[in-house]
């Protein structure tokens, strides 16, 4: 992949879609080139960069918007030669829904409301997406395959210098089970010692992957356990 990735956010909230331009720009290898609040001018957007010959490469669709539907603006798309991928952003989460976005070719569906981080991990798996079909030419079966396997997988979290990747993704499949746990919790369930546990469960914290909270009950001090985001 060369360069950032070029998005449309599209939302008829004009404060909704601004966030989510936000989001766009702090996350690694993306930019956010223009917002939309109706499916109208989403259309004449991505018609109007491929003419400038800077096209957009990812829509951030809205099924809400005020003078058509976005799986409507996916059909008009789609209809006038636009290839350009769509991930849908919605609080629909009827079937219905689901499957008609998916007919229309969605490269994902995120449902409001959400987290950063997990904003964060469909953006990354669209990467990994991009990455594995390359700029051009032919593919063959094993990279068809990873690219459609990279969209419905968690993209681990990167592990900076002192903390292992191993050890990081350990202990996030920890907390992705559902539970509160505290560094002790997490140490008993892995090899790690309380103050190890507690430095991969604050880096995960300062990413915005999981939220921290005082748990009372016990003896002394409260102490702090972790809980996922998404």
């Amino acid at each position: 992949m060369t360069g950032p990735v070029r998005v449309l956010v599209v939302d008829d909230e004009p404060l909704t879609a601004a966030s989510h331009a936000e989001y766009v720009e702090r996350s690694q290898d993306f930019r956010a080139v223009a917002t939309a609040v109706s499916g109208r001018t989403a259309v004449q957007a991505v018609q109007a960069a491929r003419r400038a010959g800077q096209p957009v490469d990812l829509v951030l669709l809205d099924v809400n918007l005020p003078d058509m539907s976005g799986l409507d603006v996916a059909r008009t798309l789609r209809a006038r030669g636009e290839s350009v991928d769509l991930l849908v952003i919605t609080a629909h989460r009827d079937v219905a829904t689901v499957r008609e976005a998916t007919t229309l070719g969605v490269v994902g569906y995120l449902i409001k409301p959400f987290t950063y981080a997990v904003f964060e991990e469909k953006l990354a798996a669209y990467r990994s997406y991009r990455s594995a079909l390359g700029t051009g030419g032919a593919v063959g079966q094993a990279e068809v395959d990873r690219a459609f396997a990279a969209l419905g997988s968690p993209v681990r979290p990167s592990a900076p210098k002192g903390l292992s990747a191993g050890t990081l993704a350990a202990v996030t499949d920890l907390v992705r089970g559902g539970e509160w746990l505290s560094a002790g919790e997490v140490a008993e369930r892995s090899t790690l010692s309380r103050v190890t546990a507690r430095r991969y469960l604050e880096h995960l914290a300062e990413r915005g992957l999981v939220h921290r909270r005082s748990r009372y009950g016990t003896p002394g001090r409260p102490e702090l356990e972790y809980g996922w985001a998404g």
